[in-house]
């Protein structure tokens, strides 16, 4: 007798910066029935090749998606800013279709040689879980993440970050309280100070190629 297993969820969690898979194998699994997803087929992980975890023949019903240990807020570097996880009730009406969700790396998350960001320090009060946004200056904002209770955050703008006449990239800031009023950014200094001069205002510039430790001052 054969027996065969029916695909009933396919999850894939993607970076919020890059949009591309997480390279991390992630711990993940559904609640209740805690049934992990299938093996890739050399056995060595759960994570498929195209960043996706798929689970065969799982029970009807709301399941929570588990993606870091149990008591974490976050795992392998990588935090999802919505406290309760992901929820799913099977079954779907098209199993194949990936589902995906993003996560942040974290304020001491490790970045890829070559990165182009930010390392970030808010100081002042009130600097945790404020929305932070950061775009090429005159752009629109269109990535943002989340200060940590410490005041601290990582920022990888994507795509083409173009220079200015001194070679460096030229960004801006805006700090915000999730769903209100924008924290006026005064002034901030880089770490060491050799990584460029201090700044008023929410306009700064980094080098490229490198990921800046910047302290801002808040209003």
């Amino acid at each position: 007798m054969t027996i065969t297993h029916t695909l009933s969820l396919a999850v894939r969690f993607i970076d919020h910066f890059s949009g591309r898979p997480v390279p991390q194998e992630l711990p993940v699994r559904l609640s209740e029935s805690y049934a992990r997803p299938a093996p890739r087929p050399d056995g060595s992980g759960a994570r498929q090749a195209d960043g996706s975890y798929r689970f065969l023949g799982a029970a009807a019903g709301t399941r929570r998606i588990l993606w870091r240990d149990p008591f974490r807020r976050s795992q392998s570097g990588w935090i999802r800013w919505e406290i309760a996880d992901p929820e799913v009730t099977l079954p779907l009406p098209v199993p194949a279709q990936v589902i995906d969700q993003e996560l942040w790396p974290t304020a001491g998350a490790e970045t890829t040689p070559g990165a182009t960001g930010v390392r970030g320090k808010l100081r002042g009060t009130g600097a945790g879980g404020l929305e932070i946004r950061i775009a090429l200056q005159g752009r629109p904002f269109n990535r943002l993440t989340r200060s940590d209770p410490a005041g601290e955050f990582l920022f990888l703008p994507p795509g083409v970050l173009p220079l200015d006449a001194g070679g460096r990239v030229p960004l801006t800031i805006e700090a915000r309280i999730p769903g209100g009023a924008v924290r006026p950014i005064l002034s901030g200094s880089f770490l060491p100070a050799t990584a460029g001069a201090g700044f008023a205002g929410p306009d700064f510039t980094i080098l490229p190629q490198t990921v800046a430790r910047v302290t801002f001052q808040l209003a």
